[in-house]
């Protein structure tokens, strides 16, 4: 509700670099998440980058359908909805699977001794495996399982935030060198 306000104020260009660094921000807080006591940082850096990229997606939308002839707007808001979803399925595919390979392969050294091999399996494999497997061990195997689990995510989530953050920087300066471009001349 916020951002058409702003864009008549602000140049677009501008908000949305602004925004993309402000999603950075976010992302870096998510860099911060550890193994015990994550809730924070994660509620904090995904409000952050929610906020920063909103406007990211309002006004890139505005940009692309408003430069769009007015009887082919139907069709740029379509091709500008289906990418981003396409963009954002591609995001997730490829920074799970580093998250997941991050996890997976922190997991692989870190079962403890004494954890039956079909219940490791399923640790490795997921969290979700892993606190699952967890409940049925004896407490000492228990604990050390879930230390390691919870120790593999949150690197993983280090990971693919700090990831999210360059790549998010970067796009800011893409936008502020291409689109300043385009609005001055």
């Amino acid at each position: 509700m916020v951002v058409p306000v702003l864009a008549r104020r602000v140049r677009p260009w501008s908000l949305i670099g602004v925004g993309l660094v402000v999603g950075a921000v976010g992302f870096g807080v998510l860099t911060q998440v550890d193994g015990a006591a994550g809730l924070g940082a994660i509620v904090i850096g995904s409000v952050i980058y929610s906020l920063g990229l909103s406007p990211v997606v309002v006004l890139a939308t505005d940009l692309i359908v408003g430069s769009a002839p007015v009887e082919r707007a139907g069709a740029a808001s379509a091709i500008s909805e289906t990418s981003s979803e396409l963009g954002g399925a591609l995001g997730i595919a490829v920074l799970g699977s580093i998250g997941v390979a991050v996890y997976r392969g922190m997991m692989a050294t870190g079962i403890p001794m004494g954890v039956p091999p079909e219940a490791a399996e399923v640790a490795r494999a997921t969290l979700g495996g892993a606190l699952s497997v967890a409940q049925q061990l004896p407490h000492h195997l228990r604990v050390e399982l879930l230390d390691t689990a919870r120790d593999a995510f949150a690197q993983s989530v280090r990971l693919t935030a700090a990831i999210s953050a360059v790549i998010s920087l970067t796009m800011a300066i893409i936008v502020r060198v291409s689109l300043r471009q385009r609005t001055s001349s």
